[in-house]
């Protein structure tokens, strides 16, 4: 991929280093040292301002962490399939602000292969978490995810027909008929860092969108698709709140719905949410180049993905923006329209995926060099 830029050599370069996690391999904090370590190396002049990125995946908390004034709080929770664990969330006592990651009690990595069943798993854990903060004095809880077992674990109950208390988990959302919801309800706002765009059932909603990563065949993902639309029948039925059409409703996860039915629910993209507390729009302007980054860029990086986001920034002042990545799965148009002009993968004809994995941060080191070398000689 071709681009053109002139740096003069009397000119001390100001770069900015924002990328997200490389998953498998690099967290956001790690590949940020990585990369201006090299650059360091090839030019140990170059002014660099350093921004770890998150899209509200793995890794939120803890680069929200970052840029906000937070303690972190260690609580004892439970896994998905309801196993004691410790998990930990971060507090700011004074803004009386919570930052719960879905992950630490209810992420995929807490269960073997086998375990990994969308239709029994709960965020009940995350629910505790959530509990703890508010017990602590919480007005706000900003979080990746929202299911059933957070409105379980904060006293909410989901009857069947027969008026028998039903385990808040997929497979009982479609013999939900009644919701009892606890005498007093916490006057608490959620911020969900997700992709606004989901509906909560159907072809783009939650079930099809999520459940395969999380373990669910063709049987059950049209079992949970079912069971969110009756959700929101329920939900509709009991409330008057018709969330099924609500832009986002099927966000993280699916079950956001449920939450804007009860509480004062804000919807954010995650990029956005980090771009803001981290103050990187106010340092563009100035740069002479953007390098950011992320394990794969393909068709998903082209909406509301980190790397997207912040070439769309630079492309508003003509900042060139070079990604690193494991893998990249657009062509060179593609790429140009998002405003990369420079594209280097890990992943090579003689660097399989694996290795690039195994050995990313050598890899990745070598050719932050070999691009900043080429920049610089344009």
């Amino acid at each position: 991929m071709h681009f053109t830029c002139h740096v003069s050599r009397f000119h001390l370069m100001n770069i900015i280093i924002a990328p997200d996690k490389f998953k498998g391999s690099l967290t956001s904090f790690e590949a940020c040292e990585i990369i201006a370590q090299a650059f360091k190396q090839v030019d140990s002049s170059v002014e660099l301002s350093l921004f770890p990125m998150a899209d509200g995946g793995d890794g939120f908390a803890q680069v929200m962490k970052h840029y906000r004034d937070t303690d972190t709080v260690d609580c004892k929770t439970v896994d998905p399939l309801e196993r004691k664990i410790n998990a930990s969330y971060q507090w700011n006592a004074t803004k009386q602000i919570a930052i719960i990651e879905m992950a630490v009690a209810s992420g995929l990595t807490l269960l073997k292969d086998e375990e990994r069943d969308p239709l029994r798993t709960s965020t009940f854990g995350t629910g505790l978490l959530i509990k703890d903060a508010i017990k602590k004095g919480a007005r706000q809880i900003i979080t990746n995810d929202a299911g059933t077992g957070i409105l379980s674990s904060l006293g909410f109950q989901f009857n069947d027909a027969n008026n028998k208390s039903l385990k808040a988990c997929g497979e009982n959302l479609l013999n939900i008929e009644t919701i009892i919801p606890p005498q007093v309800i916490p006057d608490i706002t959620f911020a969900i860092a997700c992709d606004v765009q989901n509906s909560l059932y159907g072809p783009k909603g939650a079930a099809y969108v999520y459940a395969r990563q999380k373990g669910a065949n063709d049987e059950a993902i049209k079992l949970l698709d079912d069971g969110l639309k009756h959700f929101a029948a329920i939900l509709e039925q009991q409330t008057g709140h018709d969330v099924a059409d609500i832009p986002g409703a099927g966000a993280a996860g699916g079950i956001a719905a449920g939450l804007m039915a009860f509480f004062n629910v804000q919807l954010k993209s995650g990029v956005h949410m980090v771009i803001d507390a981290s103050g990187i729009k106010s340092r563009i302007a100035g740069a002479d180049l953007l390098a950011t980054g992320e394990g794969k860029i393909d068709e998903q990086t082209l909406s509301g993905k980190v790397v997207s986001e912040l070439a769309s920034l630079a492309l508003r002042y003509n900042i060139p923006v070079a990604a690193f990545c494991g893998t990249v799965e657009l062509n060179n148009s593609q790429a140009s329209k998002l405003g990369l002009r420079f594209v280097e993968t890990l992943v090579s004809s003689s660097v399989t995926k694996e290795e690039a994995i195994n050995n990313a941060r050598q890899i990745l080191a070598d050719k932050a060099r070999e691009f900043l070398k080429k920049f610089i000689a344009k």
